[in-house]
């Protein structure tokens, strides 16, 4: 089966801004990883829209159980704890298609604005945006984290 945007009407059950902090609290935690170990490993996301992960351990589970930021941020002391969980970040990433991919690296790893995103994929705003959410819902229900979302 191929791995498809999701369709308008799942799209609508989602509130983007929802998805997109609780995303963004994700990328505080690396931030926070850099910040104490510059030498820690994190998910990328390559040229060619492919995850690399170069300290993945096989986990269960891709769901995170509790994604409150102050509670991550203790749990990744733990060398162990912090390899499952950026494990379980790059399975949820595997999730994405090449087009969801460039979207979400453009928008959460590249910080780049929506006008910059629209002319790099060649989409208009409306697709872009249909898109990027595609991804977050993805992203975060492969995570277990998208019941937060609901409108």
């Amino acid at each position: 089966m191929k791995n498809t945007l999701l369709g308008k009407d799942e799209l609508s059950l989602y509130d983007y801004v929802k998805l997109r902090n609780i995303i963004l609290d994700i990328f505080k935690l690396f931030k926070y990883l850099k910040r104490t170990d510059d030498k820690i490993s994190l998910p990328k996301i390559t040229c060619d829209y492919r995850v690399r992960y170069e300290q993945f351990v096989p986990v269960k589970t891709s769901v995170v159980e509790n994604c409150v930021l102050r509670n991550l941020m203790l749990e990744t002391k733990l060398e162990n704890r912090r390899k499952q969980l950026l494990s379980k970040i790059t399975i949820a990433l595997r999730k994405l298609n090449d087009l969801e991919m460039q979207v979400f690296d453009l928008t959460f790893y590249k910080c780049k604005s929506e006008d910059e995103i629209t002319d790099t994929i060649s989409y208009g705003k409306d697709k872009t945006r249909e898109i990027r959410k595609s991804a977050c819902i993805k992203f975060l229900s492969a995570l277990g984290l998208d019941d937060r979302c609901f409108k």
